[in-house]
């Protein structure tokens, strides 16, 4: 089946020619594979969006990010019952034990410090 015919004022008629460095066609040709696009059509997505392009990703890439997003998720929900006060009780004792910890060793560390400048 073919493509339906566009309207006259929906054709694209009028061509634009621009120069660009060698450079900046590169730049251009670099977002334009990453975009799956032309760089005829990155360049009027930037025009006349006025944003980039989204990136396609590939599916590696897109795996590794929905894993990324669980994990956040998940970080929420714990920061989330923490701070209102769900904080599993069997874990307090723990916390009470490396909170000591870390006060000796940042006590240990201000006193190396002193001891080198003194």
């Amino acid at each position: 089946m073919a493509r339906p015919r566009l309207s006259d004022s929906d054709k694209r008629v009028v061509q634009v020619n621009i120069r660009l460095t060698e450079e900046e066609s590169n730049k251009v040709n670099q977002y334009a594979f990453a975009s799956g696009l032309s760089p005829a059509n990155w360049i009027r997505y930037k025009v006349f969006v006025g944003k980039f392009p989204p990136v396609k990703m590939s599916p590696l890439d897109t795996s590794v990010y929905l894993e990324l997003k669980r994990i956040g998720v998940n970080l929420n929900q714990v920061t989330h019952q923490i701070n209102a006060g769900d904080f599993p009780k069997e874990y307090l004792v723990r916390q009470l034990e490396l909170t000591i910890t870390l006060n000796k060793i940042i006590k240990a560390l201000i006193n190396d410090r002193q001891s080198d400048q003194g």
